[in-house]
């Protein structure tokens, strides 16, 4: 009758989900249970721990878990003294497994264990908790987002640079945070987004009305909730700042904030083309600052960039808006003046550009008196291209030096 009954009992065990194990406590003379002898163990058991009953039965926890002392002392720490069950969590390092153990003593002071493999759902909950770390603490903004807009999660940086908290986000839509001068490209964008993604430049806006601009990388997704997107948003604002001033840099005197040599050609060539259309005419003016190698060597660098920022400043005042000052390099500079109806015209700009450059300045309470030479050439009359109308005004300051400096000279053609 015992024989039937244990085979009863070993086929139900044996149709368990569960690895179970039926122990026998081993105890000291007070009584006190230091190991466990393993009398049982039902086939899911096996496969769990990776050992046949052979290898285990009639062998102790502790024989078992030899080599990993300090896990079988936490495991044995976890036995129960009563008959009372208890449940709790187990790593089995040799193996890399994690079990979910039930535990209790039987009336015939067994130990009774039933455990389940946990490892996939514990790595699960691990992935989850390491994302849900990463997620949070991310440089850039980051949004689950459903297909219609709605905001599903937004981590630490949403809620920092949006100025919003976290449940008010979540009760907004992603049109909500953009710009409405974008709104229009939204359609368009999400559909890329869901084929393939994508990344775009928007315009978002915080809660204060405050707008920036903003790099997002979107890709649309399927999980277990339905599809969604995730939203990667970079705050580029220093970036536009930068690619800004490499821009202003690429185009302007980092000195005097004028156009450079580049920009200022460029508006040249632009202007010849625009004369040669409408058969009109306009004059080059190149000067410079007589003896400006003497201030930089008698006061130093920093009182030669003062003069070169005041003749800059002083030139461009007097110019119309059609006219054009560039820095061609050192205190080389040239005045582009444009719809010119007579020699008067050109005259008087050249004049008023000398008085205003010439007005005295101070440096370091010295004051400092500067004159200027300029050469003019005319176009279409002395050359019909860039180089060469910079040439003959070149060649026209330095005639204008030669008379001894401080005056204003037209380019003419020497007789043979």
């Amino acid at each position: 009758m015992r024989a039937a009954k244990d085979s009863y009992c070993n086929r139900i065990f044996e149709a368990l989900l569960e690895g179970y194990v039926l122990l026998e406590m081993i105890r000291d003379a007070k009584g006190e249970v230091f190991d466990c002898r393993i009398m049982e163990i039902n086939s899911q058991a096996e496969a769990l721990i990776e050992l046949s009953s052979g290898e285990v039965i009639g062998k102790t926890l502790s024989q078992i878990l030899s080599l990993f002392d300090e896990y079988w002392l936490r495991f044995g720490s976890q036995i129960p003294q009563g008959q009372e069950l208890i449940q709790f969590e187990f790593y089995a390092e040799n193996i890399n497994k994690y079990f979910s153990i039930s535990a209790f003593i039987d009336d015939r002071d067994m130990l009774v264990l039933f455990f389940m493999d946990v490892t996939l759902q514990k790595k699960a909950q691990d992935a989850l908790r390491i994302h849900e770390v990463l997620f949070d603490n991310a440089q850039d903004i980051m949004l689950y987002i459903k297909p219609e807009g709605q905001i599903l999660n937004a981590n630490k940086k949403a809620c920092d640079e949006y100025g919003y908290t976290k449940q008010q986000l979540l009760a907004m839509s992603i049109q909500d945070i953009r710009h409405p001068s974008t709104i229009h490209e939204y359609d368009q964008q999400m559909k890329q987004a869901a084929y393939g993604g994508i990344v775009f430049e928007s315009i978002h806006v915080r809660k204060d009305g405050s707008s920036f601009p903003v790099e997002v990388s979107a890709k649309s997704t399927f999980t277990a909730r339905g599809p969604l997107r995730l939203h990667i948003i970079r705050n580029i604002t220093k970036r536009k700042e930068n690619e800004k001033q490499i821009t202003w840099l690429a185009n302007y005197d980092a000195l005097t904030g004028i156009p450079n040599r580049r920009s200022f050609i460029a508006h040249l060539e632009e202007e010849i083309s625009r004369c040669l259309r409408s058969e009109t005419a306009f004059a080059l003016m190149l000067f410079d600052i007589d003896k400006f190698k003497y201030i930089n060597d008698r006061y130093g660098h920093e009182a030669g960039d003062m003069v070169l920022r005041h003749a800059a400043t002083a030139a461009q005042k007097v110019l119309r808006a059609e006219d054009q000052i560039g820095r061609l390099g050192g205190d080389e500079f040239v005045v582009l003046q444009t719809n010119i109806r007579t020699q008067d015209d050109i005259i008087a700009l050249a004049e008023r550009i000398q008085a205003a450059v010439g007005e005295p300045i101070h440096y370091k309470e010295i004051a400092l008196s500067i004159k200027i030479s300029i050469g003019i050439s005319l176009f279409p009359k002395d050359a019909p291209e860039a180089d060469g109308l910079l040439h003959c005004a070149d060649t026209a300051m330095y005639q204008a030096k030669h008379t001894g400096g401080g005056s204003y000279c037209f380019f003419a053609v020497k007789p043979i």
